[in-house]
Order: structure tokens, then C-alpha cells, then sequence
């Protein structure tokens, strides 16, 4: 099966070469990180002598987020270790900046390489680690035989298996039995993910429950004057009632403007903040809501007048955002994406909606949903009922948010079992 496997890698190589020069035309998200996951013009810096190096990977934005806080206590417990930090996309890069390189968290930061043989071996080379940490789902097949062949052990944290990869791992079972047998340890998110390991045919001495990472995840640092100078910078009023619509996708915007120029009359002072995942999508979308009459501007801008919809256009700054609203949706859910974490605005004690798609974040939406702080909607008509009870009551909005937290506060603990597993392997 791994030959088969590298002769698709080959495959798609060759397509992928011949694509080069309409990649390098018409992608900029392509074009920005091509040759360096290839290998070619990173700067990795050279291991000193005696130097010990942990290389950790996340895949993108939600992983890179969700390790901060094991990447925290890693530097405050072991400062004497290197940390070599990578993400596969631009976002995920960009994410990872603004959280490690200003607080020194990581020592170096880049691209993971493609799994082609000779792209892995070439940036493997460079970073020499000691030992691999990867966050959450992105494995690579010639990545880890890679790793085994230099007897250098990878552990997969915050581990999960939704029920349809582990339907697809199935159909496929004994080679992805043999590619997660080449971690040193699997520590699953929960007991359900371990099982579906298991079902894999993965050793059950290579697999430790040790929870969630994103309920350690830290509250974003609000500074004191944040939520005045931001309400000063959006001219939101002290009777303006603030609806955050995070991580949003194409064709879920849609849906969202009908159910806020629904709701508008019955609440006049009703604000939108809309961040869309991809914030450089906030461009097209602007003109788009002007033409539907709706005052609308970008958060970059500034806006000097009261705005019905403020997008959020710029990086790293929707989790606090949060902190301003009386209720949150959480985007991705009514369309298929999977949802996004809704212990963000949790985190801040607020009431949280979503729609019927919440795959990705399952346990932890179910636990919500179940604790009584969060409601799961099946439709634009739904959304709008919810939504209009919610703005109608805040103590409705103060009961949900409050139930929220406790479900963020009870099921934290994920990072120092995690610590104590690297430290048993001899990691850290």
C-alpha cells in the first residue's frame, strides 16, 4: 500500500509541475508558500551542539490556537528546549506568529513540507529534531515513515477521529493501521476517539485519553481598555445590542444578512459583527451588502459613523471580539464545513448558537447544547427564532453565557496530562 501510495505522490507531482505556472499566476494563497513547503528558500536555522529540539505541527488556524497553551507551558517548564513551531497554510503561519514569535514561545517558525520523499527528507534535514509533536488530524504517510526511519518518535496530540474519517480509515484499514502504528503515542480527545483508534488496530498501550486542548485553551488577554476603545472605534451605544457571526463560509453570509434584515425592525439597534474565515473575503462581500441597503464598512477602516455591519478584515482579532456581544453564532455549521469552536465566545460567558453542522467541534457543542448555554438551530427560520428570543431577554443572554463558562471551566486539564506524557516519553 505505501508503494501504491508513492506512486499516486508521483502522480500528482507531475500534475502539480505542470500546473506550476498557472499556480504561480492565478493563486497568491499557493504562490505565497509553493517553494518552501518544497524545501527550497527556508532559512531553518542549525541545531547547536547539545541543542534539544522539539518540532511541533498544526495544521492551521484552529489547531495553531488550540496548542498555544501547551506551547506556553512547555517554554515557562522546559525554556532549555528549542521549539521548532510549523503550519501547512498561510493562515495557520500567520496565526502562529502573532501568538509565539512576539512572547518568544518558538524558536523558528515555517512551512510544513509536502509529503513527497524528497521535500520531507530536505526540511527534515534542516530542522533535525529530537522528537515530533503533531496537533489534532494532519498526518502524512512519507512524513512519518520518514520520522521512524531516523528513530525520531512523533506523538499525535488532541487526537480525534469523527465518524466519517473513521468510516473512510476503514475501507483502507490495514494501511492506515500501519501509518498510525509509526506514532510513539496517540493521546485522543476523548474516550470515543480512542476507541476509533482502536477499531484501526492500533495498540491500545500507544493510545492515553488526555481530553481537549481547546477547553485549556486561554482566554484571549483583554486588556482593560480593550472593550471601551473598541466600543468607542465601532460607535457602539450603550443600548446598541452586538451580534458576532464568527467564521463564516460562502453561502452562510447570505443566510445571516436575511436574518439580521429580519430582525432589524423589531430591534432598530441591532449591530452585525461578521468575520468571515477568510477575512480577504470581506472585499467582495462589502459591495454586496451596500447593494442590499445595508450600512455596512470594514473593520480596518475604522468606521467615524454608527454601522449596521461591521467585517472583520483583519487577523487574530475575532476571539476577542467576543467580548462585545450579547449573543454569538458560530459559523461554518449551517453550511457542510464542520463548525468552528464555540469556546470562544464561552470563554467570555456569552450565549452561543449554531447551526446543524457542528462535526469537527461535536463534544464539545454537544456538551454546551446539553448544559443548557447553547442552541443548535436546523435553519434560516430557526436561527432568526432563537436569535430574536435571545436579543429579547438579557437575562436569557446572562443564564445561556453563565452555563457556557461552566461547561469551558469544568472540562479543562487537557495540557498538564499531555506535559506528563512527553515527559514519561523522554520528550521534554
Amino acid at each position: 500500500m505505501m508503494m501504491l501510495y508513492n506512486l499516486m505522490m508521483n502522480f500528482f507531482m507531475a500534475v502539480f509541475v505542470l500546473s506550476l505556472p498557472l499556480i504561480y499566476l492565478f493563486s497568491d494563497k499557493r504562490r505565497a508558500n509553493l517553494l518552501l513547503r518544497f524545501g527550497f528558500g527556508t532559512a531553518w536555522k542549525a541545531k547547536k551542539p547539545g541543542e534539544k529540539r522539539i518540532w511541533i505541527h498544526a495544521l492551521s488556524v484552529g489547531e495553531v490556537r488550540s496548542v498555544v497553551s501547551l506551547v506556553k507551558a512547555l517554554k515557562d517548564q522546559y525554556g532549555h528546549v528549542s521549539i521548532v513551531f510549523t503550519a501547512s497554510t498561510r493562515t495557520g503561519l500567520e496565526t502562529a506568529r502573532q501568538s509565539f514569535i512576539k512572547p518568544g514561545m518558538v524558536d523558528q517558525l515555517g512551512y510544513f513540507p509536502f509529503d513527497f520523499g524528497y521535500s520531507v527528507r530536505r526540511i527534515a534535514t534542516f530542522i533535525d529534531p529530537d522528537a515530533v509533536v503533531i496537533v489534532e488530524t494532519d498526518i502524512w504517510p512519507n512524513f512519518l515513515s520518514e520520522m521512524e526511519k531516523r528513530w525520531i518518535p512523533v506523538v499525535l496530540i488532541n487526537a480525534r477521529l469523527s465518524k466519517r474519517s473513521f468510516k473512510g480509515y476503514l475501507r483502507f484499514k490495514r494501511f492506515f493501521s500501519t501509518v498510525f502504528s509509526c506514532f510513539t503515542e496517540i493521546m485522543a480527545q476523548s474516550p470515543m476517539d480512542a476507541d476509533r483508534f482502536q477499531g484501526l488496530g492500533i495498540s491500545p498501550e500507544k493510545i492515553q485519553v488526555t481530553g481537549n486542548l481547546k477547553f485549556d485553551q486561554a482566554v484571549e488577554d483583554v486588556e482593560d481598555s480593550f472593550i471601551p476603545a473598541m466600543r468607542e472605534r465601532l460607535n457602539i451605544q450603550a443600548q446598541t445590542l452586538v451580534w458576532v457571526a464568527g467564521s463564516t463560509h460562502e453561502g452562510e453570509e447570505d443566510i445571516l444578512l436575511r436574518v439580521y434584515q429580519q430582525l432589524k425592525p423589531k430591534y432598530p439597534d441591532l449591530m452585525m459583527i461578521l468575520a468571515p474565515r477568510d477575512p480577504r473575503r470581506c472585499h467582495a462581500l462589502l459591495p454586496h451588502i451596500v447593494s442590499m441597503g445595508i450600512c455596512a464598512s470594514l473593520l480596518s477602516q475604522a468606521p467615524s459613523l454608527p454601522n449596521e455591519i461591521v467585517l472583520v478584515d483583519e487577523m487574530g482579532v475575532l476571539s476577542r471580539l467576543y467580548a462585545l456581544c450579547h449573543a454569538a453564532y458560530i459559523g461554518g455549521s449551517l453550511v457542510s464545513e464542520g463548525g468552528h469552536n464555540p469556546l470562544e465566545p464561552a470563554a467570555f460567558s456569552k450565549p452561543v448558537l449554531f447551526g446543524p453542522d457542528m462535526s469537527d467541534f461535536l463534544l464539545i457543542s454537544t456538551l454546551m447544547k446539553d448544559h443548557g448555554g447553547s442552541k443548535q438551530v436546523g435553519s434560516e427560520t430557526e436561527l432568526a427564532h432563537e436569535l430574536d428570543i435571545l436579543l429579547g431577554s438579557q437575562d436569557l443572554q446572562n443564564r445561556m453565557g453563565r452555563l457556557n463558562h461552566e461547561v469551558f471551566l469544568n472540562h479543562s486539564g487537557a495540557v498538564p496530562k499531555i506535559v506528563r506524557n512527553l515527559e514519561r516519553l523522554h520528550i521534554v
